[in-house]
């Protein structure tokens, strides 16, 4: 993914839906990319913290890939957010929304970011 793609992606899950409250990309080579908060006012310690054990939850996807398949995307869902991984060849998309997002939803995310990876490709 070339430097500015992973901002445009952002402002893109941004613009699907108002419950989104993080996004972040970490790319396999460079590291975190992006780390963004859309409302900054509303920092929650948690997240920040998710960050951090990104490297726990990177390692332990891909070797649940090797048993299950590919990942499409990996959801955690806790009572006050969900966090949202959506691994692409290049790296990893981080989201965490509101608790109330419909599953639904998260299937958009994932199809939008491979589709967008797709079209940067071309």
């Amino acid at each position: 993914m070339k430097l500015t793609e992973p901002f445009v992606l952002r402002d893109t899950l941004f613009s699907l839906d108002p419950r989104i409250r993080y996004f972040g990309y970490m790319d396999n080579l460079r590291g975190m990319v992006v780390s963004e908060l859309r409302n900054k006012d509303e920092s929650h310690p948690g997240e920040t913290q998710l960050v951090k054990d990104l490297t726990f939850f990177k390692g332990a996807m891909a070797t649940w890939s090797i048993y299950f398949g590919q990942v499409r995307y990996s959801v955690v869902s806790h009572d006050r957010f969900k966090i949202v991984l959506i691994p692409v060849e290049s790296g990893l998309v981080i989201i965490t929304a509101e608790s109330s997002l419909p599953l639904d939803r998260v299937e958009l995310f994932a199809r939008t970011v491979r589709e967008q990876v797709l079209l940067d490709k071309l």
